[in-house]
């Protein structure tokens, strides 16, 4: 049958190329909210209000022997607990190099481990991979204890926001925990503020 001239030009529907379109705007949809609340998180450890959260006033899942259970990993891949510090005060810090406000920070947490480190534990963990972990460290010269959080220790301890830092009394007692930035005078005013900190 003898085909008119609409019927001859009519575009074809390339159904392949359809479906690759179709994938990559879901791909670039997941994208856009991916990076939005990347956002969210990274303003909320910025920009946004610091917020604590004392044993007191909030339910920790955590209890003494839970805490001193959780584990990390080093960066040499040894898996170690929280109890290897038990018998002084932990101070835990979440840290990683995309965050501005975890760089800043991280001379104070050295600066408490240099003068008060013969009473209080720092110890740092890294949320993302080995590698940039070990660079930051290296490049700001902390020599406190490091590792990584690949077991969300973040969320398990109180965190939401970026930077954490999490105060553990010497038994094991989740304290405080504190999203947002910390200086060197806040952190000797809470360990200060703690009975076990002789």
């Amino acid at each position: 049958m003898f085909k008119g001239y609409r019927d001859y030009y009519r575009p074809r529907i390339d159904t392949e190329s359809d479906m690759t379109h179709s994938w990559r705007r879901r791909l670039i949809g997941l994208l856009v909210l991916y990076i939005a609340g990347a956002s969210i998180f990274l303003f909320a450890g910025k920009g946004g209000p610091s917020e604590s959260t004392n044993a007191n006033d909030s339910v920790f899942a955590a209890s003494t022997d839970s805490v001193y259970q959780l584990t990390f990993r080093g960066f040499e891949g040894e898996e170690q607990s929280l109890g290897s510090f038990a018998g002084k005060p932990l101070v835990v810090n979440f840290f990683a190099s995309w965050c501005a406000p975890c760089v800043k920070e991280m001379p104070d947490f050295e600066k408490l481990h240099a003068n008060h480190g013969e009473r209080v534990t720092i110890l740092g963990l890294a949320v993302e991979g080995r590698r940039p972990a070990l660079e930051l460290v290296r490049s700001t010269g902390v020599t406190y204890s490091v590792g990584l959080d690949e077991n969300d220790l973040l969320i398990e301890l109180g965190g939401f926001a970026m930077p954490t830092t999490v105060f553990i009394s010497k038994d094991g007692q989740i304290l405080e925990s504190h999203s947002g930035v910390i200086n060197y005078e806040g952190l000797i005013s809470r360990l200060e503020g703690f009975a076990d900190y002789e």
